[in-house]
């Protein structure tokens, strides 16, 4: 099976002198156009590079490519290795040191600025995981729409189908996640045990759960409509080879080297979607161990904002991520800025939405009252929609 390979410039067309020309100018010609804001916040791949207007000392867009994969290759080395002996490199756009200071400050601090009740912070909290499993599961496949989805989350419904079962599967990894494994170190077992959670009762083969798979699974990564491959698992050796190194990192074993947090989560959760160490349930790991990471790490605010919800409105762009930071040169860039966007995205939007609710909260005022805020939470849905109707069961919820 050939695997299906991402359009790449022909640089021989560019001449020795050219090269020379560019090698010993190479800063002058980056910095004075401006050419690191291609890879910054927006980080372009040739496909994209084609098409962008050429410097006045440049001829043609090969040697366009050729000065930003040049700077490029000054990133820094990962961790990460591939079947192919070649480590992953990555940059640090620009763009990246606000963001990771707004999200050290609302992710671990003050969250937005808004003083939240312990129940207040349980309710947004329990909102943002049940998302999560709903959106995380979506973006493998499952069909069912998110407010019947919620609704079986809610009122503890029995899941009727595949897709539904998917969902439910992913929101006690979830809380497995967040109840559990944050207090211990990674192990094998505990991966084992998490993709077990997350396949259980929807594969077609049950012993494809709980377990690694083996040269014998024959594992690729295939768009189900043009058959085209983007990815061939590694084999078994290297998996579980590299496999110790990922667990060694994910427990901070790596002495010495400082990595921010929301940067050692991304790479965790590439490095898991590239080995592929499972059958199935790959990406739902990876995921999870995204915000197992991030929890451990004090970044409590991450359990209220269900990324894969972005995610699963750009999965062409969630795919592109990983080919091209795999076909590139090993450019694990791609990936960190798609994450570190989509984050953003996720993070904006959820602020929005808890300021909204702040409002709504100081809108009405039910103090005098002297009510629990269960009582508080149900005169606000009456008051904001008097022809609704409630059941025991949903106000227990």
């Amino acid at each position: 099976m050939l695997l299906k390979k991402i359009e790449k410039p022909d640089l021989s067309v560019i001449s020795k002198e050219r090269i020379n020309f560019i090698e010993n100018n190479l800063s002058d010609i980056y910095y004075k156009n401006n050419l690191h804001k291609y890879s910054d916040e927006k980080y372009l791949y040739w496909d994209k590079i084609k098409f962008k207007e050429i410097p006045k000392e440049l001829r043609s867009f090969e040697e366009l490519w050729f000065v930003i994969k040049s700077m490029r290759l000054l990133n820094t080395q990962t961790i990460i290795k591939s079947e192919y002996n070649k480590y992953f490199k990555m940059g640090k756009p620009n763009f990246l040191e606000e963001f990771l200071y707004k999200l050290d400050l609302s992710l671990r601090g003050d969250f937005f600025g808004i003083e939240l009740s312990k129940k207040e912070k349980q309710i947004f909290f329990q909102n943002g995981i049940i998302e999560e499993a709903i959106s995380s599961s979506q973006i493998e496949g499952a069909m069912t729409a998110s407010n019947q989805a919620k609704d079986m989350i809610q009122k503890d419904k029995k899941p009727m189908s595949v897709d539904e079962k998917m969902i439910m599967n992913n929101y006690i990894a979830m809380n497995f996640v967040k109840d559990e494994l944050v207090k211990e170190k990674l192990t094998k077992e505990s991966l084992l045990e998490l993709q077990a959670i997350l396949t259980k009762g929807i594969l077609k083969n049950n012993s494809e759960s709980g377990r690694f798979r083996t040269n014998n699974d024959k594992i690729v990564i295939q768009d189900i409509l043009t058959g085209d491959i983007y990815h061939k698992a590694p084999n078994e050796k290297f998996l579980m080879e590299e496999l110790e190194k990922l667990i060694n990192y994910a427990n901070d074993e790596d002495k010495g080297v400082f990595t921010h947090p929301f940067i050692k989560a991304c790479i965790l959760h590439f490095w898991i979607g590239y080995l592929h160490p499972f059958c199935d349930g790959n990406g739902r790991t990876a995921r999870a161990v995204f915000y197992w990471y991030l929890l451990k790490k004090g970044y409590l605010g991450f359990s209220f904002i269900p990324i894969s919800n972005i995610i699963k409105d750009s999965k062409t762009q969630y795919k592109n991520a990983y080919i091209y930071s795999e076909q590139d040169d090993n450019d694990l860039t791609y990936f960190l800025v798609y994450l570190a966007n989509s984050t953003k995205k996720a993070f904006k939007e959820y602020e929005k939405y808890i300021l909204e609710k702040a409002k709504e909260k100081d809108s009405y005022d039910f103090k005098h009252l002297d009510l629990n805020e269960r009582q508080e939470k149900l005169l606000i849905y009456f008051s904001k929609s008097p022809d609704g109707f409630t059941t025991t069961t949903s106000h227990m919820n």
